[in-house]
């Protein structure tokens, strides 16, 4: 069984200009992302899905593979599960995949994630026999860190079913103070 994690990261995030490489704890937000993913024990490849080009550079010079983006899927009205869908489906058409394969939509603006949160989350997912599992804070309020789902739902468009919530307070970064916060809590993971 493969774990894909796709980190979507479109260049033209309008509240923090260029915000998935925008610098959190002196590297670009991206990294975070990529690094929680790279270091889990259960995640067998990462993805980047973006059109733009230094987030391309970005993405490959810290290891992760990169899909390119169709400027379609680019825009501010598309829905980012549109973007995933994307890429997994070029996944498909260029790798060997199995439906019990894993996917896991990973933010870039949620720099505060490890690879333990990641682990445990898959973990989770799988003991409870899931076909989604997604991060809420303590609120129970999803705060869009990751999605996980079995390959075969990334299509699902209906209403989900079996359907799980993994706590984790993580912030999500829209805007400078964002960054602020996350920077004063003194947190860095390297």
């Amino acid at each position: 069984m493969k774990v894909t994690v796709i980190i979507p990261a479109r260049g033209g995030s309008q509240r923090l200009p260029r915000k998935n490489i925008y610098p959190v704890w002196g590297k670009p937000m991206l990294f975070w992302a990529i690094k929680a993913a790279q270091h889990s024990s259960l995640v067998t490849d990462v993805w980047v899905t973006t059109e733009d080009l230094e987030i391309k550079k970005v993405a490959a010079m810290y290891g992760a593979k990169v899909h390119n983006r169709s400027p379609k899927l680019s825009k501010d009205n598309v829905y980012k599960m549109d973007a995933i869908r994307g890429c997994y489906s070029f996944i498909r058409e260029t790798e060997k995949w199995d439906p019990e394969d894993i996917v896991i939509s990973l933010q870039a603006n949620s720099p505060q994630i490890t690879s333990n949160i990641i682990d445990d989350a898959i973990k989770c997912f799988i003991e409870n026999e899931r076909n989604e599992l997604m991060s809420v804070g303590r609120n129970l309020m999803q705060n869009a860190a990751f999605r996980i789902m079995k390959s075969w739902y990334v299509y699902q468009r209906d209403l989900s079913v079996k359907t799980g919530v993994y706590i984790c307070d993580l912030i999500d970064v829209h805007c400078v103070e964002d960054v602020h916060n996350i920077e004063a809590l003194g947190i860095n993971f390297e």
